[in-house]
């Protein structure tokens, strides 16, 4: 299905990256929106915490922690696996079997770290093992889900073209301000109103920036998909994840696309027999398991 205009994806394929706005439902935003405050304090919290003139001890670092997926809040783990999403990502990558390999939430906020102010850099030194390629079935992609309206001043992502950096040595992951003077001058913000997805290639060089507006927080959910079968790329491992309460929750709510960009096996697959489909039942008891049921009927071995 198709979900991005012929613009937007020449500039997916020229620049590399693309801002994309009227992706998500907005109510589905909003729902993502209401869960923020029990998981990141706000901005006027947050400058308070960070004053050292209060008594109390100074939390900033506990205020940067990324949760991850799968989170306790259903509005954040519905986003991940949004058909949007999942369409977004056949689209842009080429394929028809994508496998969500990241998910987690960011703050920031005006009164934090010098360190938010990055070099520009590429993203596939710890997305992979090896270097990026960009056929479909080989590359990756990287989505900020904007839950807060992105300004330059509310640290947008600084964004440099694919086209202006093609002769970069692909080990050279970080550039210096002194050496590539001219990319920094030609970085542009991937600003936008919340709700906007920015979709980018591991490839494109980009950085965060410190937040100039006073008094402001950021929050983003950070999102990447890949194609199945490429066990070079990642960032962490889900099933790590197949004893906690969130996960649980999920499974009994969710549906079979979602679960396959996952790592589910799909209906159909070799994995599954009489005995796993029961095990997995037993373990997932809400779990509606009648398409994977259905497509081994006939064909059940143990």
């Amino acid at each position: 299905m198709g979900v991005i205009e012929k613009e937007e994806r020449a500039r997916w394929e020229d620049d590399g990256w693309c801002l994309l706005q009227g992706l998500l439902p907005p109510d589905a935003i909003e729902a993502a929106q209401a869960v923020l405050p029990s998981l990141f304090p706000t901005a006027e919290e947050f400058a308070a915490d960070a004053d050292p003139a209060r008594n109390e001890p100074f939390r900033v670092d506990s205020h940067r922690v990324m949760p991850r997926f799968p989170f306790d809040d259903e509005a954040l783990n519905d986003l991940v696996v949004h058909d949007r999403i999942i369409d977004l990502a056949e689209q842009l990558l080429g394929i028809t079997d994508p496998r969500m390999y990241q998910a987690m939430l960011s703050a920031k906020y005006s009164e934090a770290a010098a360190s938010d102010e990055q070099l520009l850099h590429v993203d596939y030194a710890n997305h992979t093992l090896v270097v990026p390629r960009h056929e479909p079935g080989y590359q990756q992609l990287e989505m900020f889900v904007y839950l807060s309206d992105v300004t330059s001043e509310t640290a947008a992502t600084r964004v440099v073209s694919r086209q202006l950096t093609a002769g970069i040595p692909v080990e050279r992951t970080y550039l210096s301000p002194e050496e590539y003077a001219d990319l920094y001058a030609a970085e542009v913000p991937a600003s936008g109103p919340a709700g906007s997805v920015l979709a980018y290639r591991p490839d494109v060089y980009h950085r965060g920036v410190r937040m100039t507006a006073p008094g402001a927080a950021r929050f983003m959910l950070h999102v990447s998909y890949k194609p199945a079968a490429t066990d070079w790329l990642g960032s962490f491992g889900l099933p790590n994840a197949g004893e906690d309460l969130s996960w649980h929750r999920f499974v009994q709510r969710t549906n079979e696309r979602q679960l396959t960009v996952l790592g589910f096996p799909p209906p159909g697959h070799p994995y599954w027999t009489a005995e796993t489909l029961a095990g997995v039942a037993a373990r997932y008891p809400l779990l509606d398991l009648s398409p994977w049921r259905n497509a081994a009927s006939g064909a059940l071995t143990t």
